[in-house]
């Protein structure tokens, strides 16, 4: 059977099957295949092999699925029943754990590979999404739509497999896509295996892990969505002049019983790191104007705590004669179980 040939069968197999109440979509979505349009049209499409499959290997596995028959003398398609169920498949389940923006909280989905080639995802709200699971080297790739909406909404998973292709019981990656409110969005994902459909319902209703809360916990990276005209538009952020550096910080109040062994050290604006008592907190900084700041640090990546500790200050430039100094709040959960609130000022060790 040559190309040409092929495709003639595909289109009378297809053919065949909607009259018989099943539908194209329904057919690809039987055999992992979306170019069945494609495939019965050699004249705009004369490639041998489209989306992996040469239109031979496409008849075979239409006719197995359905439990077809063709004579090529009489070019007739027959069956004594075509097969109304699908056929058992290999299908990996996964959940899928990522930093939810909009609820500030650690969001799962269940994802299900299909003949590691077919991807379901299917969110706590009400999501549904059909993709391509495809394998390159070390790395697995996962392109979904959403369905169920008039405009199509995609999103592309990228993980990190190494030489163990497929199965392996956690995958680390990233997610890039468009939330609800339009925003183009990216974060970091965890996925864990799980062994069959019921396991993954039951871990569904539960809270992630601690230790992936930790991993995913404000992991989203989101983007303005206008269009400069010119680099001259693009936005920009405020600067304080003179904020990089070290710093020594101070209490009012005497819970904060530490406060003498506190050093910060603030980089390029954005980056800081506390020492407290021979521990580091690394962190980030955000300028809200030209003389207010906030600084949120936390654990060490090291250590592995049931109660992650945080400090975030909210600083505002002060006027010193001999050196840069800073004053604010310290919001912290380290001298107590719970986020406490605590009169600080920050002062350069440059004077």
């Amino acid at each position: 059977m040559n190309n040409r040939t092929a495709a003639e069968v595909i289109n009378k197999i297809l053919q065949y099957l909607k009259a018989n109440k099943i539908s194209q979509k329904s057919a690809g979505n039987r055999i992992n295949y979306t170019s069945l349009s494609k495939a019965k049209d050699p004249i705009k499409y004369p490639q041998l092999v489209i989306e992996k499959m040469t239109r031979v290997e496409v008849v075979k596995a239409l006719m197995e699925e359905f439990g077809l028959a063709y004579d090529q003398d009489t070019g007739q398609i027959s069956t004594l029943h075509i097969k109304d169920t699908p056929k058992v498949r290999d299908v990996m389940h996964y959940i899928m754990y990522y930093y939810s923006f909009a609820r500030a909280t650690i969001g799962l989905a269940w994802i299900q590979v299909i003949d590691k080639k077919r991807v379901l995802i299917d969110y706590r709200v009400e999501e549904h999404w059909e993709g391509n699971f495809e394998v390159i080297e070390n790395y697995t790739f996962i392109s979904a739509e959403k369905r169920g909406i008039t405009t199509p909404v995609r999103k592309l998973i990228c993980l990190f497999s190494g030489t163990m292709k497929y199965g392996r019981p956690i995958l680390l990656g990233t997610y890039s896509t468009v939330k609800r409110d339009g925003v183009p969005a990216a974060g970091k994902i965890v996925l864990e295996r799980y062994p069959d459909r019921e396991s993954v319902l039951n871990r569904f209703n539960q809270e992630a892990d601690p230790r992936i809360t930790r991993y995913l916990m404000d992991s989203v990276f989101t983007t303005l969505t206008f269009t400069p005209n010119s680099l001259d538009d693009l936005p920009h952020n405020h600067q304080i002049p003179g904020l990089n550096g070290e710093y020594i910080v101070g209490f009012a109040s005497d819970q904060a019983t530490d406060s003498s062994s506190m050093q910060l050290n603030i980089m390029d604006h954005q980056k800081a790191e506390l020492e407290v008592n021979s521990l580091h907190y690394k962190g980030s900084i955000d300028i809200l104007d030209i003389l207010n700041f906030r600084i949120e640090l936390r654990d060490p990546p090291s250590r592995m705590l049931n109660k992650p500790v945080y400090f975030f200050f909210f600083l505002r430039l002060q006027e010193k004669a001999t050196h840069i100094g800073f004053v604010g709040t310290c919001i912290s959960n380290y001298w107590s179980k719970y986020l406490e609130t605590y009169p600080c000022e920050i002062y350069s060790t440059v004077t």
